[in-house]
């Protein structure tokens, strides 16, 4: 039988990660990119990890108030320049809407990417190195 390992060593950056829950509508999203921003300025370098899992959408979303945020988070562009990673629920409602709020980012210049399982985030946040693919160590020869 054979039987393999994955090992991987993660050399996570620093970062900010932020949580919020209970509801959220387009004022509440306002406050969070005060509040982001603020402290992003704060601890520059730092990436962004932003758990928004345990939230619930409360009003209408639509592309011009996706604009309308995306337009505040470039105020403090120069704050929010490391990558940002967005893990939203797992909810097709909530994944149009972050992917195109995802995808306006980017093109404004921002390293944003929107997930919906925490460890992906940190994958990405992360530098990730093989450490070993197998459980069969080969050992050197004696006679070398």
């Amino acid at each position: 039988m054979s039987m393999s390992t994955d090992i991987r060593v993660y050399k996570v950056e620093d970062f900010i990660r932020f949580n919020e829950s209970g509801d959220i509508d387009f004022d509440r999203s306002m406050q969070l990119i005060h509040k982001i921003g603020e402290m992003a300025a704060l601890h520059p370098g730092h990436n962004i990890l932003l758990d928004l899992r345990k939230t619930t959408l409360v009003g209408e979303a639509n592309i011009g108030m996706i604009l309308k945020l995306s337009l505040e988070i470039v105020r403090y562009g120069s704050s929010l320049r490391g990558w940002i990673a967005n893990v939203v629920p797992d909810d097709p409602k909530r994944l149009l809407i972050a992917k195109q709020f995802e995808m306006t980012m980017q093109l404004r210049g921002f390293k944003l990417q929107v997930f919906t399982n925490f460890e992906d985030a940190i994958d990405w946040l992360s530098e990730i190195t093989e450490a070993g693919a197998s459980d069969q160590a080969e050992y050197p020869s004696e006679s070398s």
